[in-house]
């Protein structure tokens, strides 16, 4: 079982509780039906309510749910390092190294961070599974948020579609940019033959990278980016298509390294 916690405000006030659960944390009609039944199921400052109920500002809901289908999320347990910079009962939030993957995947079953997330977990207690909210490039580093429970993933992507969570980018570009900010919106398309790399072409997947000049060097400048959409190295491919490959980029750049 595990309790989810949510003080009303303003925004909340006056909505059903059947609307807040779906909406606002991402229940399921099922996921609501059972907690209904529960002893302690669905709770408004301490008393069960039905989901008719409309609540005040300033009262507490707390819902009991059961995680389902657990294995569907599970991955392998291996022990590695970690650099925990935020957990409470619902995240855990790690600093990812580049060159480390963040999840899973060909050539990386056992040493991705997923792994290492999996088998911290294991250790406190909890059900080893991890659910990546997002994801970022074997080569790229920054911080990597896990849910740890299907509906706090859930929430996290309805923030995600809102603009409440969002990922900023920061990098290195090769040369010194001439605009202060702008929007790239080239589809991206794989290249035929190539097993990883990316292009701009027409006819490929709608992408969209806006960015902004943060600082102009001679021979380089630091902008930091937003993506709408999440295409395989959309960063690195449109800024090379742009004229300004990020610093140390083998594959869409000269491979130069970083002057910082």
């Amino acid at each position: 079982m595990r309790e989810l916690e949510v003080k009303i405000d303003k925004n909340l006030e006056g909505k059903t509780l059947e609307k807040i659960l779906r909406e606002n944390l991402g229940l399921t009609k099922k996921e609501i039906s059972r907690a209904k039944f529960q002893p302690q199921g669905i709770r408004v400052n301490g008393e069960k309510q039905r989901i008719t109920y409309r609540p005040l500002a300033g009262q507490v809901l707390r819902v009991c749910t059961e995680e389902q289908n657990k294995e569907k999320s599970r991955v392998m347990a291996c022990e590695g390092e970690l650099q925990i910079l935020y957990e409470d009962r619902d995240l855990l939030v790690l600093e990812k190294q580049g060159g480390t993957p963040c999840h899973p995947g060909r050539g990386h079953f056992e040493d991705s961070l997923g792994n290492r997330a999996a088998a911290y977990l294991k250790e406190q207690g909890e059900d080893g599974v991890v659910r990546a909210v997002g994801r970022l490039d074997k080569d790229t580093s920054g911080v990597m948020v896990y849910a740890k429970s299907r509906i706090a993933a859930a929430r996290l992507s309805a923030q995600k579609q809102t603009g409440e969570f969002q990922k900023v980018y920061f990098a290195l570009v090769k040369g010194e940019m001439k605009e202060k900010e702008g929007k790239i919106t080239c589809p991206i398309a794989p290249i035929p033959g190539e097993k990883l790399k990316m292009q701009v072409q027409e006819g490929g997947k709608s992408s969209c990278t806006q960015y902004e000049v943060l600082e102009k060097r001679k021979s380089y400048t630091f902008v930091k980016c937003r993506i709408s959409t999440g295409r395989t190295h959309q960063i690195r491919v449109h800024m090379a298509w742009l004229g300004y490959p990020l610093l140390g980029d083998v594959l869409y750049g000269d491979g130069q390294k970083s002057p910082v």
